[in-house]
C-alpha cells in the first residue's frame, strides 16, 4: 500500500512539473523573456521587428513572468500584413477567471519611447466585436542599450 502511495505521489509531481514553463525552459526555447523588469533574448525581438519592417513573415514568443514566476505567453505571428496574436495563460496558476487562451488579429505594431522605457504595442486587435491594444513588451532604455545591434 505504501509503495502505491509513493508511485501516485511521484506521478502527480511529474505531471505538475511537466505543466510548468519556467524561465530556463523559455530561454532554451528562444523566447523573449520579460522578468518583470529585465528582458532576456531581446535579440529575437529585434529580429522580429526587422522582419515586420521589411514586411516579411515572422514569429516571436514573449514569456512574461509575474514576480511569483507565473508565465503568460504572447505568441505573435506576422504574415506580411497583419498580426495573429495569442495570449496563453494556461501555465499561469494565478490567472483567475481569465480564459486559458485568447486569439485575435491585430493591424499594427507601434513602438513608443518614454522617458525610461521603450514600449511595443499591438494595436487594432479585434476580438469578437471589440477592438483593443495590448502592450506586448516594455524594455528599460538602459537595458535596451546593452543589447548588441
Amino acid at each position: 500500500m505504501q509503495k502505491r502511495l509513493y508511485l501516485v505521489l511521484l506521478f502527480g509531481i511529474s505531471i505538475l512539473s511537466a505543466c510548468s514553463y519556467d524561465s530556463e525552459k523559455a530561454l532554451k526555447n528562444g523566447d523573449v523573456i520579460n522578468m518583470n523588469g529585465p528582458v532576456y533574448n531581446f535579440i529575437y525581438f529585434e529580429r522580429f521587428l526587422e522582419s515586420v519592417e521589411a514586411k516579411e513573415a515572422a514569429t516571436v514568443r514573449i514569456a512574461n513572468y509575474t514576480p511569483e514566476g507565473n508565465p503568460t505567453l504572447y505568441n505573435v505571428t506576422f504574415d506580411g500584413s497583419v498580426f495573429d496574436f495569442e495570449i496563453d495563460r494556461s501555465k499561469n496558476k494565478k490567472r483567475g477567471d481569465s480564459p486559458a487562451k485568447e486569439n485575435m488579429t491585430c493591424s499594427e505594431l507601434a513602438s513608443e519611447e518614454g522617458q525610461q522605457l521603450f514600449s511595443y504595442t499591438l494595436e487594432g486587435c479585434q476580438q469578437d466585436s471589440t477592438v483593443e491594444s495590448f502592450t506586448i513588451l516594455s524594455v528599460l532604455k538602459e537595458q535596451e542599450g546593452e543589447h548588441e545591434h
